[in-house]
């Protein structure tokens, strides 16, 4: 390994470390976050996971099945203005308003929820060639 290398899994792994301390501070149940709330880009998480997935063997299938969730999981960090609309949505629910704006924010919170499904499938088949 060159020290080149070493420094990119170092770097990967703090990049990975933050990351996951995000997670277990966020509520799985939302069904999204602002992405705003990211330690760093989701490219930079997305190259230190694949990086380390590379990196670890077959024997490490609980590390390796966390890493595929975590990268997953990015899919539920948005824009903050999407971000806002479900929050609308969720409240509008809540209050069960029947009004025009509560079926405008219902309908907006649908479609956003689906693209984050969406992206969700599309990060997973990201990881394929890991998987296997």
């Amino acid at each position: 390994m060159t020290i080149n290398h070493i420094s990119r899994l170092k770097q990967a792994e703090q990049i990975i470390h933050d990351y996951g301390r995000l997670l277990g501070e966020t509520t799985s149940a939302a069904y999204a976050h602002p992405g705003s709330l990211l330690p760093h880009s989701k490219d930079q998480i997305k190259d230190a996971i694949q990086l380390i997935l590379t990196e670890i063997g077959q024997d490490n299938i609980e590390v390796k099945n966390s890493l595929i969730e975590a990268y997953v999981l990015l899919g539920k960090f948005i824009s903050e203005d999407d971000a806002a609309i479900l929050e609308k949505g969720r409240i509008a629910l809540e209050t069960g308003s029947a009004d025009n704006n509560f079926i405008q924010d219902a309908d907006q919170a649908t479609k956003i929820i689906n693209s984050i499904k969406l992206e969700m499938e599309n990060l997973m088949e990201d990881l394929r060639m890991f998987v296997s």
